[in-house]
C-alpha cells in the first residue's frame, strides 16, 4: 500500500507541475515551491465551497494524494516510507490502508469546515492518521513496550522505544509548522491523528500479556475488547457527524473565525503589515465602487465592502489617483486599515 501511495502522489506531483507549465510559482505565492493556488484546484484540492455547493464531494479524497510543492512532498513522503513501511510491515496491507485513507478523509472534512476560506492539499492527513495508529499501538501494548520484566535481558529495547516516540513527536512538530503556511492546514494533521488512534486501537495487532508471562486478568481483557470495537465505531460516527456538519454549512463561513490562527500566521514578520507574502483574514475577497469625478477625472473615494458586509467610506481627493487596476489590488491593504472585522 506505501509504494502504491508513493508512486500515485509522485505522478500527480509531476501532473500539476505540468499542468502549471512546467514552473513553480515564486516563493511567496507559494513557499512550497510548487503550482499556483489555480492549478491545486484544477487537480482537486479542498475547496469547501465547492464540495458543499457544487457537490465535489471527491475533493474529500482526492488531496490526499496531491502535495503543494516539492518541499511538501519530499517531507510527506519520506514520513510515509518510514511510518507506512513500519505500520504495513506489522499489521498488513488492509491495516495500513484503513488506517491512512479514513484519517485522511476525516482530517480533510474537518478542513473543510473549520478552514473553509482556504484550499488545501497532501497526504499529511493519512500520515498523522498513521502517527496517531503508533500511539495507539504504544497505548494499547504499553505494558509490555516499556516492562522491565520483558525487556529484563535487554537494556537498549527500552531506549529504542523511547527513541521512537520522540520521532514521531519531532515528526508532529515539523509538519505543523508546515501547516501554517498556504496550501496546507493543520485541522487536517490533527483530524488525520484523532481518527487515526481510534483506527488503530481497531486494526492493530495486540501483543498477548500471557506469552510474556504476565497475567491479565477479566477486567483488562473485556477493556480491550471494548477498545478493538469502539475505535472504529468512533471513527464512523464522527465522520458522519461531520459530515452532516459540513452537508448543513454554507461553504463559505466558518464556525470558528479565530480558529484559522492554528494553521496560519502572517510571514513574513520582518516585512510590513502591508507587504506580508500572504495573510490570515478575508480581506482578499473585499469588493469597492470606485466612482470618478466628472470634473477632475480622480478616484476621490471608495465606498468598501468589507469582510462582514460592513460598509466604510474612504476619501481620497487628495491622493489624485485614476488608476482603477492599482486601486483594485490596493482593496486588501484599505480593508486591514478601516474595517473593524476582516472576518466573513
Amino acid at each position: 500500500f506505501t509504494i502504491i501511495i508513493l508512486v500515485v502522489c509522485t505522478a500527480t506531483l509531476i501532473a500539476s507541475i505540468g499542468i502549471n507549465g512546467w514552473r513553480v510559482e515564486s516563493f511567496s505565492s507559494n513557499p512550497m515551491l510548487g503550482p499556483s493556488a489555480e492549478t491545486l484546484t484544477r487537480m482537486g484540492a479542498k475547496v469547501s465551497r465547492l464540495i458543499v455547493i457544487q457537490g465535489e464531494w471527491f475533493r474529500l479524497f482526492s488531496p490526499m494524494i496531491l502535495h503543494a510543492g516539492l518541499i511538501h512532498y519530499l517531507l510527506n513522503m519520506l514520513a510515509l516510507w518510514f511510518i507506512g513501511s513500519a505500520v504495513e510491515q506489522n499489521h498488513g496491507f488492509v491495516a495500513a490502508a484503513i488506517i491512512f485513507i479514513i484519517p485522511a478523509a476525516g482530517g480533510t472534512i474537518f478542513s473543510a469546515i473549520f478552514l473553509p476560506e482556504y484550499i488545501s492539499v497532501g497526504a499529511s492527513g493519512g500520515i498523522f492518521g498513521l502517527i496517531g495508529a503508533c500511539f495507539a499501538d504504544i497505548v494499547i501494548n504499553w505494558r509490555l513496550l516499556f516492562s522491565k520484566q520483558v525487556n529484563s535481558d535487554d537494556s537498549g529495547t527500552t531506549c529504542r522505544h523511547i527513541i521512537v516516540v520522540v520521532w514521531l513527536i519531532v515528526d508532529i512538530i515539523i509538519n505543523c509548522v508546515i501547516g501554517l503556511t498556504p496550501y496546507v492546514d493543520n485541522f487536517t494533521h490533527m483530524g488525520g491523528m484523532l481518527y487515526g488512534f481510534l483506527c488503530g486501537l481497531s486494526t492493530m495487532e495486540r501483543l498477548s500479556s500471557d506469552f510474556f508471562g504476565i497475567p491479565t486478568n477479566l477486567v483488562t481483557r473485556l477493556r480491550n475488547v471494548l477498545c478493538r470495537f469502539m475505535g472504529l465505531i468512533l471513527s464512523v460516527v464522527l465522520i458522519m457527524v461531520t459530515t452532516a456538519l459540513l452537508v448543513e454549512s454554507d461553504g463559505m463561513t466558518s464556525p470558528c473565525p479565530n480558529c484559522r490562527y492554528a494553521s496560519c500566521v502572517k510571514f513574513p514578520p520582518w516585512n510590513a503589515d502591508d507587504n506580508k507574502w500572504w495573510y490570515c483574514d478575508d480581506c482578499t475577497t473585499v469588493t469597492a465602487s470606485l466612482p470618478t469625478s466628472e470634473s477632475t477625472g480622480f478616484i476621490e473615494s471608495i465606498t468598501l465592502t468589507c469582510p462582514d458586509g460592513a460598509l466604510e467610506f474612504i476619501d481620497l481627493s487628495d491622493e489624485e489617483i485614476t488608476d482603477r487596476e492599482f486601486l483594485s489590488r490596493q482593496l486588501p491593504n484599505y480593508c486591514r486599515e478601516y474595517c473593524s472585522n476582516l472576518f466573513k
